[in-house]
């Protein structure tokens, strides 16, 4: 007897779509629709560079970021923690993230970065065939571990009151200014 296979039901063939990927189950803002295939990574360490904005030629906004980040490990002949050898990865953050990270972060902040790992080739000055691993961002942020951060919320207009707090201050990113911080004029 030969088993056939009838026709895949409108169900089983968009099964895939509908499950989630591990970790990202309730993470809003993250639209992982049609990335099933791709490959997602979480870095954390420290920019080596300022943030660089460029425009790409359609117009749309990307700032670049380039990271170091090395593992620890214990060593125990010496009973000490030692540095791993270090890994250099770019970062590109478009649009709206890449303007937060150009106003945000300098060089030297300790970063987590969670994005796509992308592959690519290109041929430097001298004619060589290079091949890179960058990182084509979702979300950048400060690694609290290491740093405390005020964070500066947007004004999206009235904002309903939180308990304990009679309004929501918000700060001017640019100059590095938190109005709490700031002495009132006598």
């Amino acid at each position: 007897m030969v088993a056939r296979a009838g026709p895949r039901r409108e169900r089983d063939r968009n099964h895939a779509d509908d499950l989630p990927l591990p970790g990202f189950e309730e993470s809003p803002g993250i639209d992982l629709k049609g990335h099933h295939m791709d490959t997602f990574v979480t870095v954390q360490g420290n920019l080596v560079t300022d943030p660089v904005h460029r425009s790409t030629a359609s117009g749309a906004s990307v700032v670049g970021i380039r990271i170091a980040s090395s593992g620890r490990r214990f060593d125990k002949p010496s009973g000490e923690f030692k540095d791993g050898d270090p890994m250099y990865i770019g970062v590109s953050c478009w649009r709206g993230l890449g303007a937060n990270v150009l106003r945000s972060l300098r060089k030297g902040d300790s970063v987590i970065v969670l994005g796509r790992l992308t592959y690519r080739s290109y041929d430097d000055r001298q004619g060589n065939r290079r091949s890179v691993h960058e990182i084509d961002a979702i979300a950048v942020g400060p690694d609290l571990a290491r740093c405390p951060v005020d964070v500066c919320r947007p004004d999206r207009g009235e904002r309903p009151e939180r308990s304990g707090s009679s309004e929501i201050a918000s700060c001017d990113p640019v100059a590095g200014e938190h109005p709490a911080a700031v002495a009132p004029a006598a």
